[in-house]
């Protein structure tokens, strides 16, 4: 080989190889202090975009997370204050089947009135004021338009489960009996018969009573399948949570594949780059004094 000044080719080898080694050496520390092994689009361009596109599905799943558990919140609160409503209307009716009864005087039917008169007033207040957040849960908008929960990350129907307006419609006692008033003192003796004794007024066949606990079965009936629906809405809510948690399990162990570097290797890499760089270093300075040796022949 010639011995010359100008060109020191060894040293620009070396030179090349210890710049690899460098670079090598710096991104697989950065690899392991940031624990992902895609840091640029350059290291690999198609696992940037496949990787990009699951993150919008991830953060996508996390919300329609949030929707079902938020939507199942929203059913269990209207659920509770239909609870409430049946138990005042069931005592409604335990109070109509009682002041049936020929046993009880003016007095004491009027005392069952007035509580009577109290349980509506709960049940319409309930109805009125019973809110998830500032969405009014019995009319209002939710009465009209029922609710549509999205609980899945992609747009469609396939991703919304639809509650009816029929759940979220009025529960004030009017509105769930039919009935304009509901006067029990009103309901007993107003006519007489044969015997002289008050017997109850009779309206198609049927007496006051029997066509207020009726009214009253019909409201309980109503109150009931709403609450058998939310019930199924739930268990559906609840499937559905499960299958959004079994897509992020999976789509962050796909993601982790494509994204996230494997530190042993990592730590293997630096350690034989961390040899090679020191290596090409002793070896750089050594081809840096070669041109010297044309000195011994001058």
């Amino acid at each position: 080989m010639a011995v010359v000044i100008n060109t020191n080719v060894d040293s620009l080898k070396i030179q090349s190889l210890l710049n690899g080694s460098t670079n090598q050496l710096s991104t697989s520390m950065q690899r392991m202090s940031s624990g992902l092994q895609i840091l640029s689009a350059k290291d690999d361009a198609a696992g940037t975009v496949i990787s990009a596109k699951m993150d919008v599905q991830l953060n996508g799943n996390k919300i329609a997370q949030k929707n079902v558990q938020n939507a199942n919140a929203l059913l269990s609160t209207a659920e509770g204050n239909l609870d409430v409503i049946e138990d005042n209307v069931s005592r409604i009716r335990d109070l109509t089947l009682q002041a049936k009864n020929g046993t009880y005087s003016n007095e004491e039917i009027k005392a069952m009135q007035d509580e009577v008169e109290q349980r509506i007033a709960e049940i319409d207040r309930i109805s009125k004021s019973a809110e998830y957040s500032s969405l009014k849960l019995f009319g209002g908008d939710l009465g009209t338009n029922g609710a549509t929960f999205q609980v899945g990350s992609d747009a469609g129907v396939d991703n919304t489960i639809k509650a009816d307006a029929s759940l979220f419609k009025s529960v004030e006692f009017s509105a769930l009996t039919g009935a304009k008033g509901f006067d029990l003192t009103k309901m007993g003796s107003v006519q007489y018969g044969q015997n002289g004794k008050a017997e109850p007024t009779e309206v198609d066949g049927d007496t006051a009573f029997d066509k207020a606990i009726k009214a009253l079965d019909e409201a309980i009936n109503d109150i009931t399948n709403r609450k058998s629906v939310i019930g199924s809405a739930g268990n559906r809510m609840d499937s559905a949570l499960n299958t959004l948690s079994t897509q992020y399990e999976n789509l962050s162990s796909a993601k982790s594949i494509i994204t996230d570097a494997d530190i042993a290797a990592e730590a293997s890499n630096f350690t034989q780059q961390q040899i090679l760089q020191q290596v090409s270093t002793s070896l750089l300075a050594q081809a840096n004094q070669a041109p010297s040796i044309a000195l011994s022949l001058i």
